[in-house]
């Protein structure tokens, strides 16, 4: 595409020719001949210092917010965002494939990993081509590619949706982080359906408040427009907000009997859920082996898309019953050794309490929890304490270990998160692995232990590297490691 079509809907600064662009990026290192090249801010780097290297590497433009050096070697076209502008080059250079598409974006603190999974299953089994892109990687009905964010940038977001086009697939069902919102990665991606799961204090050093983290979340609704769908969680504070704020059709979901989609009947057990719902006229009934409150919301969430999509009950009700065990999250992992061992996600003090909370209820007294949890280094130190706090509330003992601790001194973090226990009913091992093979040598046929933080995850950060490492394998090999 030449350069001068692929600025034409964006203001800046500059003469653009029509030289022809055969890529984007805005990594110098992937910069090869025929590259523009955008000048990005990222939390460790800034590419404006890397604007020399690209043009040395074969970019044949530049586009920057003005702090670039003076050549004429290459045109630099100045702007005053240029995240902004790279959403918009991106999807323009893409041949905007959202519009081509039915996509279904979940934003909240908790929940949309699940959501996803449980909405990709029943479109699959719908018969409908479906692709997911999330936490837990970008999945095509060929497979899965991690891609290392929520919600990637928005020159590989809009090549993913071209790719997903291209192989005739039409539904997407994607995780959309606040991060994500804030820096402009999804504004030009056209969502039908936007879900809100809930929202509670997490990635504060991120947004400073809370305030400004729901005003990230809002932005999604925001820019829905009258004939498309907003699915909210009736059952959470924020939720009044979203629905008087947005102009799309709205459907609620939630434990409410206010709510277009609730539960007039529940059972929870340790085998999963089953459910009565109401929507409308009509019933649904729930059969799944998620287990906990949290997870017929989750459901809930799900259908209510669904329903949306013009999914009828009847294929609904037959997905949930056959839902496989969504990865990393209250996964029962098989080993050798007495109880159960699960591994979450969970992170934050919210994800917390509804996980130990909705346990506690399908447990008899005799059974004891056992977890295992760390804190990510360079993130809210405030939910440290909290984690502690809750774990002791709930576990009859609590190791305390590593988890993702970056740059900070993993001392520091354990310190930090040790202040939230009253008793002496934890212990910090800082290697995770032998946090772990200790928790499950403690464990009898009545323990429960919860192995938290990292889920499928398959690497620790510490430093600025990515050292492999799987909670999951080390469970597994238990008896060949204890």
């Amino acid at each position: 595409m030449q350069l001068q079509e692929l600025v034409k809907n964006i203001q800046f600064k500059g003469t653009p020719d029509n030289r022809e662009i055969s890529s984007i990026t805005y990594d110098s290192r992937k910069v090869k001949p025929g590259t523009l090249f955008i000048a990005i801010s990222g939390i460790q780097t800034d590419g404006h210092e890397f604007i020399p290297q690209a043009i040395e590497n074969g970019a044949v433009a530049i586009l920057s917010n003005g702090r670039s050096p003076k050549t004429k070697v290459v045109p630099i076209l100045q702007v005053k965002d240029p995240r902004l502008a790279m959403s918009q080059i991106s999807a323009q250079f893409y041949g905007n494939p959202s519009k081509k598409m039915n996509i279904v974006g979940i934003t909240g603190t908790n929940g949309k990993t699940s959501i996803t999974h449980i909405l990709h299953h029943i479109l699959q089994s719908s018969c409908a081509a479906c692709g997911t892109l999330g936490t837990l990687g970008f999945q095509t009905p060929s497979g899965m590619v991690s891609t290392g964010f929520t919600t990637p940038e928005s020159v590989e977001l809009q090549q993913m949706l071209q790719t997903l086009t291209m192989a005739g697939v039409d539904n997407l069902v994607m995780e959309i982080s606040s991060h994500a919102l804030d820096q402009h990665r999804v504004d030009d991606v056209d969502v039908d359906i936007a879900v809100f799961s809930n929202l509670t204090p997490e990635h504060l050093d991120f947004h400073g408040d809370m305030e400004n983290y729901f005003n990230s979340k809002l932005q999604l609704f925001l820019g829905l427009s009258v004939d498309k769908t907003a699915v909210i969680n009736l059952d959470d504070p924020y939720a009044e907000r979203i629905c008087s704020s947005v102009t799309a059709q709205i459907f609620t979901f939630g434990m409410n009997e206010k709510a277009d989609l609730h539960p007039v009947q529940s059972e929870f057990s340790l085998q999963g859920t089953r459910a009565q719902l109401k929507f409308r006229e009509h019933a649904i009934t729930i059969d799944t082996a998620l287990m906990g409150e949290y997870n017929l919301s989750n459901v809930m969430a799900a259908s209510a898309a669904a329903l949306s999509m013009g999914i009828s009950i009847p294929e609904i009700e037959s997905a949930i019953i056959s839902i496989p065990p969504i990865p990393g999250r209250m996964e029962r992992i098989p080993c050798d050794c007495p109880g159960n061992v699960f591994v979450d996600y969970a992170h934050s003090p919210d994800a917390y309490e509804k996980l130990f909370s909705n346990l506690v209820k399908l447990m008899d007294n005799q059974v004891k929890i056992f977890t295992v949890f760390g804190c990510g280094g360079n993130r809210d130190t405030g939910k440290r304490v909290e984690m502690a706090k809750i774990s002791e509330k709930y576990a009859e003992f609590s190791f305390v270990t590593m988890d993702n601790p970056r740059t900070e001194l993993l001392e520091k973090i354990n310190d930090d998160i040790i202040q939230g226990f009253s008793s002496d009913n934890y212990t910090v091992i800082p290697d995770r692995k032998n946090a772990i093979i200790t928790a499950m040598n403690q464990m009898d046929e009545n323990s429960i232990l919860l192995v938290l933080g990292k889920g499928q995850e398959n690497y620790q950060e510490i430093g600025l590297e990515k050292i492999p490492y799987s909670d999951i394998e080390i469970i597994k090999d238990f008896s060949n490691a204890s």
